[in-house]
């Protein structure tokens, strides 16, 4: 007798044993489905900005990444070095606030691994004169207000020369500097300011280079204003940063994504003057 009881026992506790073991199987396959099919956990991708119309492109694509439940975090800051500093030291994930060759300078001076992911527009370069209203009516020995870092020396120089107004030297360096200037039938000068101080100088010399947004800042347009802009096939193109380690990172790629999207490229063609010629 005793031995039977030990038998069923034993059965019995073989049973709830399997039940157990069933009812854990189908809890987890039940929370496994749960997570399959329920929303995917929110990810978190932040990008420095400087101003409009780089934040207003930021804005769109934050919009768009809502959709897919990421969250862009957007720091705005107010010089074009800060974007560079915080996303060399991991204080951000990307920035959108430059083009590459002035990523380039930075990566040079401060031993950097900001490397480009996408370009995203044109920001058309021009040079407007308060006095003149073409080329031919600047005088020869004008002055020329030019941003002071190296890059966009190099840029304005580059306008000048692909409207044959200077001639420039070969250079191994890929940058030109004043001194490569070959000829200079005009016998320009250059003044040279923060690009952000330009807009001051404007008043106090015969023309400056700038860009559309500080162009703006006076009420003026490369389609309306400017005496000369660039061409479409320059290098200068404002693009979407990060760095080497997380460049190619799938939260990164989905907001190069998100921001050459279609919107992005209906904003950017509705701005006022040829301001903003998408790159993408």
């Amino acid at each position: 007798m005793k031995k039977w009881l030990m038998v069923m026992m034993v059965v019995l506790v073989s049973v709830l044993v399997a039940c157990n073991g069933s009812n854990d199987s189908e809890n987890t396959e039940e929370s496994s489905n749960n997570n399959n099919n329920g929303e995917t956990k929110e990810q978190t991708v932040s990008v420095a900005v400087v101003e409009s119309p780089m934040l207003d492109v930021v804005e769109i694509a934050k919009e768009n990444l809502a959709e897919d439940n990421i969250e862009l975090e957007i720091v705005e800051m107010g010089d074009y070095i800060q974007p560079n500093e915080a996303l060399a030291n991991e204080e951000v994930d990307a920035n959108f606030s430059q083009h590459v060759p002035f990523m380039n300078q930075f990566n040079q001076n401060s031993d950097a691994n900001l490397t480009a992911v996408q370009p995203i527009y044109y920001a058309n370069f021009g040079l407007y004169a308060q006095e003149y209203a073409s080329m031919e009516e600047l005088p020869d020995d004008a002055t020329i207000g030019i941003a002071n870092d190296p890059s966009n020396i190099d840029r304005s120089l580059r306008l000048l020369a692909s409207h044959q107004l200077i001639e420039l030297k070969d250079t191994d360096s890929g940058q030109y500097g004043l001194k490569d200037i070959k000829e200079d039938s005009h016998n320009y000068s250059f003044e040279q300011a923060g690009i952000a101080a330009l807009t001051r100088l404007y008043k106090d010399v015969d023309g400056v280079i700038v860009n559309p947004t500080h162009a703006g800042n006076l009420d003026l347009t490369p389609a309306d204003d400017a005496l000369i802009t660039e061409k479409e096939d320059n290098k200068f193109a404002i693009t979407l940063v990060a760095r080497e380690d997380n460049a190619d990172s799938d939260l990164i790629q989905q907001l190069a994504d998100a921001m050459t999207s279609e919107d992005v490229r209906e904003f950017l063609n509705a701005r006022e003057g040829e301001a903003a010629i998408p790159a993408f």
